[in-house]
């Protein structure tokens, strides 16, 4: 049975995250719906998860060795090299290269589901803290209307395992400024992790003094695990004692600072659609076959844009008309021009000048799901909505999935967006 529209809100205003006129930037449509995977899907998506666990190690491992200029030389490594630090602030240049295997305790990959029923990736983003909270509510509804259907054990859930892998119970979810738009997202995963026996402590940069002797600030970060290693811009000081307090080994982070894994050129290498001889010895050396066969057969034909080959070249690649041009860090639709857009040969040419700013990948046709919606007084309706499935991923297992719906091809957080939680159909 399908929960009313005031079991739903009463769960989505206990969350708090509609608090203080917040309705306003937050907003959502609410639904009594669920995204239903077939048995199928989660059973790929749960051989996604090792490989993609194998493939962010690799390719830290590659990034980092693409560093050794007495180790490597060429013009691959040098691109790798270019590719990792691409739209990456200069204070992550060389941390990012510490600890090369490691990976995020939670990996956010957002897919877009085909008319047949098949996932694709649209991005990876192993740098990235967002959407924690918002799979925690969308958990919360799901509940409402599981009906005994399976489900995934939670993002919050595998957040507070790694947490308490690093030995303790407590932990600090640092914010820059231009994250606050994010706070009320974070007080649910803080709010959830709570009743999960961890104790987050939720820190802006700007709360963070930075004047004269900094060891006190050190001190108290290096109390408990900080969540990520934001790019900040209004406390600069506090990226050096960040930077400082990692590379001593005093701090430490679920999220490891190495924003090139959120880097959509990451696709791009993983495929090598070009077939560069000297790319795929080099994947091959730090990734197995059996994980990049896998994480090949989900990702869409990508090719990481630069001006080595002549615009027609690029101009010829996308001449059928069904290719995205995104940019390569970026979040969310943002950065994204499909070639149907009228802006997008102008699009095309920036980027090829811009050198590896951007990829090509090819577009998959989104598939229209009905899902039913409560209207503003309440009244239950129905509609085809167009998705995009974000799945979160904990070491080799899925931690939970939450999704957002529009009407609108351009899926996207919006006011006139579902939130839903997904579960699995025998």
């Amino acid at each position: 049975m399908s929960p009313s529209y005031q079991e739903v809100l009463e769960v989505v205003e206990a969350s708090g995250i509609w608090t203080n006129g917040s309705r306003r930037q937050h907003g959502f449509v609410l639904s009594p719906s669920v995204l239903e995977l077939t048995a199928q899907q989660a059973e790929d998506l749960r051989a996604l998860a090792p490989a993609l666990y194998d493939c962010m190690s690799g390719i830290g491992r590659m990034v980092a060795t693409s560093a050794q200029p007495k180790l490597v030389h060429g013009k691959t490594w040098g691109m790798l090299k270019r590719v990792s630090q691409t739209g990456v602030p200069p204070a992550y240049h060389e941390i990012q290269l510490r600890e090369p295997g490691r990976v995020p305790a939670v990996c956010k990959v957002d897919f877009m589901e085909d008319p047949s029923g098949r996932l694709w990736i649209a991005e990876i983003d192993g740098h990235n803290k967002h959407g924690l909270g918002y799979s925690t509510l969308a958990a919360r509804t799901r509940r409402l209307s599981q009906n005994g259907h399976a489900s995934f054990p939670g993002a919050a859930v595998k957040v507070a395992e790694a947490i308490r892998a690093k030995g303790t119970n407590q932990a600090i979810l640092l914010y820059a400024d231009q994250e606050r738009f994010y706070r009320p997202e974070f007080l649910i995963l803080q709010d959830e992790l709570k009743g999960l026996g961890i104790d987050l402590q939720l820190m802006s940069e700007l709360d963070a003094v930075c004047t004269g002797d900094t060891s006190h600030l050190l001190d108290a970060l290096s109390l408990a695990p900080l969540l990520d290693f934001p790019f900040m811009y209004k406390n600069q000081a506090l990226n050096q004692v960040l930077c400082e307090g990692y590379e001593c080994g005093r701090l430490d982070f679920l999220f490891p600072p190495k924003p090139f894994l959120g880097s959509k050129a990451v696709m791009a290498i993983l495929r090598n659609d070009e077939a560069d001889p000297q790319l795929e010895a080099m994947l091959h050396a730090f990734i197995s076959s059996e994980a990049l066969q896998c994480i090949r057969a989900f990702i869409p034909p990508t090719y990481l844009v630069d001006k080595s080959k002549r615009p027609e070249y690029w101009q010829a690649l996308c001449a059928d008309g069904n290719f995205v041009l995104k940019e390569s860090i970026s979040s969310g639709m943002k950065g994204t021009i499909f070639s149907s857009d009228a802006r997008f040969s102008a699009a095309l040419a920036k980027a090829v000048k811009a050198r590896g700013r951007a990829v090509l990948q090819r577009e998959v046709q989104n598939r229209a799901r009905r899902f039913e919606y409560f209207t503003d007084t309440g009244a239950c309706q129905s509609a085809e909505w167009f998705t995009r499935v974000t799945v979160h991923f904990a070491g080799r297992e899925v931690a939970d999935i939450v999704v957002t719906a529009r009407q609108d091809r351009s899926v996207h957080g919006a006011t006139d967006c579902l939130q839903l939680g997904a579960v699995i159909t025998s």
